[in-house]
């Protein structure tokens, strides 16, 4: 059985990201994993519970399982680095080798360098996958969302102070027009936005759409784009993201 391997920073990230993706490769056979760096602890809670950093983090790993079980992927795994921290964590890089080397996946996937839109935990986890995936001698091919330009700048405003003094990166820097792959994920369209809706803690109103400032969510939901890790076009990696029984 073929196999994909997803690294995400934070519960949700998969969902937006590449859940049409996830979607389709379960529903060829595929064994998809997302291994996500922190449980979440930091984020804001919409849905009324407990605001402690241990009962965020709690729900937010529930609501990753139930994502996941949506797109048809394996349960989560949990790397337990500190949520808003992971830029300063030593051994990301080492730890995502660790899990390259134990799931030998046929596929990764990970957000790009602009980290959709600049959170510096994005740009992180974006380094270490890089980085373990090339001392690893690229074993597989490694693949990155490209979202529309500017798409995102409405939330890297909301996220602007994390980045430093100017801005790293710098607003051009969101989003993209260039691609390697582009999947049609209209078919399993309902599937992303529930797996969208699972994370009920992060949404206002529980509303899907309240995930990011208005008219994103829906411009996520019919197709995704992808860059490859190596800068060209590869046929081999096209195939496998065209979900064929490639063997494992």
């Amino acid at each position: 059985m073929p196999r994909l391997l997803a690294f995400i920073p934070h519960p949700d990230d998969e969902s937006y990201s590449f859940g049409g993706t996830l979607a389709l490769a379960a529903d060829a056979g595929w064994e998809c994993v997302v291994v996500c760096a922190s449980s979440g602890e930091k984020g804001k809670r919409h849905d009324g519970g407990p605001v402690t950093r241990t009962a965020v983090a709690a729900r937010r790993e529930r609501e990753l399982r139930e994502s996941c079980r949506v797109l048809g992927c394996r349960p989560p795994q949990f790397l337990h680095l500190p949520d808003g921290g992971l830029h300063a964590a030593l051994d990301g890089s080492s730890r995502v080798a660790a899990c390259l080397k134990e799931a030998r996946p046929d596929l990764v996937l990970t957000l790009g360098p602009d980290g959709a839109y600049g959170h510096p935990d994005h740009l992180a986890v974006h380094r270490w996958v890089l980085e373990a995936w090339t001392a690893g001698g690229k074993p597989c091919p490694l693949v990155f969302p490209i979202f529309p330009r500017g798409l995102f700048l409405p939330q890297y405003q909301k996220c602007i102070g994390m980045m430093g003094d100017p801005p790293n990166p710098p607003a051009e820097a969101i989003g993209g027009d260039v691609w390697q792959y582009e999947l049609d994920v209209q078919g399993v369209r309902e599937r992303k936005l529930a797996s969208i809706s699972a994370h009920r803690s992060q949404l206002p109103g529980g509303d899907p759409e309240a995930i990011f400032p208005p008219g994103i969510v829906a411009q996520l939901l019919d197709a995704e784009r992808f860059a490859d890790a190596t800068g060209s076009y590869v046929a081999s990696t096209a195939a496998l993201l065209g979900f064929e029984c490639a063997s494992s």
